[in-house]
């Protein structure tokens, strides 16, 4: 039972620290950066929680755990905040472009 759980640890805690390589990636690109960053931000209780994992210590883990959900439902709440918003264009807009007013003047 301890091999198991130490392959466990160790798969999470390298797909932990994937994750937070990634968000490190996600980072160095300015269009990314707040985004990335708080993804590598995210990651960093779930390495926590691997590594009581490997350490076979339940504190740590719930903990880590616990600590990841929180971070996790920030992420996802504060991610449609960062996305640029798309202007509406209305009806005013289109009949005012130069390429109506052609339209009409031929008509």
């Amino acid at each position: 039972m301890g091999f198991i759980l130490t392959v466990i640890g160790l798969l999470l805690l390298l797909l932990s620290l994937a994750a937070i390589g990634f968000g490190m990636f996600m980072a160095a690109d300015p269009k990314n950066r707040r985004a990335g960053r708080f993804f590598a931000v995210w990651w960093v209780p779930a390495a926590a929680a691997a590594s009581g994992v490997l350490m076979r210590d339940v504190v740590t883990f719930v903990f880590g755990t616990l600590c990841f959900l929180v971070a996790g439902a920030a992420f996802a709440l504060q991610s449609g905040a960062w996305r640029k918003r798309l202007a509406k264009r209305t009806r005013q807009d289109r009949d005012s472009s130069a390429q109506t007013k052609q339209d009409k003047a031929v008509s």
